[in-house]
């Protein structure tokens, strides 16, 4: 990638301190107490973004994140010299890119694939305001990480609200979510796409604040999160349809009929579940059995290949009783590793460190909680939704990944919630008051 010159810096430094001026006086505007974090969090953002950019361009020095700036760079250019072709590559998919523009195309290593190409598209502009610069553009995108941080933080304030200080660790002080979720990465966009899906949901659905702009931002949300890594939105949508089966089911205070009714709510939703799913693996034929079965092979092959921190769940079996009998140690190594005595270089000892921290903490509650650990997470069908699809995402990511880097990444969508489901049960333990 090379060095980040004087004049990087200097373009950084004018952007930072336009953007924090603009947000200190949004944030003077403000009078709710839990507004003393705003700034706080937009720091800790930017100071994961400078992390992220220094790591990468002076340890790793390569990496997929400067294969998404270099396409990025490459239209951008073509913006300023020919603005038509910009927009007719802007409009292409990675199937049908236009064969006069090959000399361009052909200079980006990641227009053949979708996920990849839409990256490099949706990263352009950004690049273009940055001047071209490396270092500029992560600042942008640990803004647009923040804006979607601090979505997720006022749902957390809403349900715990005299916790302020647990729910800003939970969203902007966690080093895998602070350090991966603020640089030139698709994890960015789609943790702060999903940050703001769960947002809108919770005030939509189980606060019922109704918007047409909310609904119009969710739409958009959905798919620019479903454009960059699909997964992530279709694990959601589970606990979604859990957590929206057990608000409708609070709201009937016959006990006879309220079980009646939950029973035949779960029926439907499995039943809507088990149809989506079929109908998904119709439409694409990457979601079929045997598709999924070669990319999960494939995953646990090439993430072994590259070295560094690898893990290895002993999967010999592929058929579904096979996996199954893997999920526990999927998410053990999802939320709980690598253990310390994995980490093999700095990044992922500072992943070691704070599994080994949840962990315990989880060990904790869990003897402390006895029965009422569940009983709790189960209880407020916003918890119902983060539980089961922290499940659910959880084993996705720790059955295919077999690297720590690479888990390091994948998991983040829903780290900073399974944090927060321990610090609620932790609240509750000593603070049973402080919950409303």
């Amino acid at each position: 990638m090379g060095e980040i010159t004087i004049i990087d810096w200097a373009i950084w430094l004018v952007y930072f301190t336009l953007i924090f001026l603009v947000l200190f006086i949004y944030r003077a505007n403000k009078s709710e107490k839990y507004y003393r974090y705003f700034l706080p969090g937009f720091t800790s953002k930017v100071f994961g973004g400078l992390m992220f950019t220094l790591i990468y361009v002076y340890y790793y020095k390569f990496g997929d994140t400067f294969l998404y700036f270099r396409g990025a760079n490459v239209l951008s250019q073509t913006f300023i010299d020919h603005p038509i072709d910009y927009f007719r590559l802007l409009f292409s998919s990675h199937k049908n890119l236009p064969l006069d523009l090959d000399q361009i195309t052909s200079n980006i290593s990641y227009s053949r694939g979708a996920e990849e190409w839409f990256m490099v598209k949706l990263l352009s502009p950004f690049v273009l305001l940055s001047f071209q610069s490396y270092l500029v553009t992560t600042l942008l995108l640990s803004t647009i990480a923040f804006f979607g941080a601090w979505k997720l933080y006022k749902v957390f304030v809403d349900v715990m609200p005299k916790q302020d200080i647990l729910n800003f660790i939970a969203v902007f002080l966690l080093p895998s979510v602070v350090f991966w979720g603020s640089g030139i990465m698709k994890d960015t966009f789609t943790l702060a796409g999903i940050n703001l899906i769960i947002y809108i949901c919770y005030f939509t659905f189980f606060k019922y604040k109704w918007s047409f702009l909310k609904f119009s931002i969710l739409v958009f949300a959905c798919f620019l999160v479903y454009k960059l890594k699909d997964y992530v939105l279709i694990a959601f949508i589970p606990g979604l349809l859990f957590g929206l089966t057990a608000a409708f089911k609070d709201r009937i205070h016959n006990k006879v009929l309220r079980k009646l009714l939950g029973l035949t709510l779960v029926i439907i939703t499995g039943f809507i579940l088990y149809v989506s799913t079929v109908i998904v693996a119709e439409l694409s034929s990457s979601y079929t059995y045997n598709a999924v079965k070669g990319k999960v092979k494939g995953f646990h092959s090439w993430h072994t290949d590259i070295g560094g921190s690898t893990y290895d769940l002993g999967v010999a079996d592929y058929s579904l009783t096979g996996v199954v009998q893997k999920i526990p140690a999927a998410l053990n190594a999802t939320y709980f590793r690598p253990y310390l005595w994995e980490a093999s270089n700095p990044v992922v000892l500072l992943a070691a460190i704070e599994s080994t921290f949840v962990f315990l903490l989880f060990v904790y509650l869990i003897f402390k909680l006895r029965g009422k650990f569940f009983r709790l997470i189960f209880g407020r069908p916003l918890l119902t939704t983060i539980t089961v699809y922290i499940l659910l995402f959880g084993f996705i990511v720790g059955f295919t990944s077999y690297n720590f880097g690479a888990l390091g990444r994948y998991k983040i969508p829903t780290t900073s919630l399974f944090i927060f489901l321990l610090l609620y049960l932790y609240s509750y333990k000593f603070e049973k008051k402080s919950i409303d």
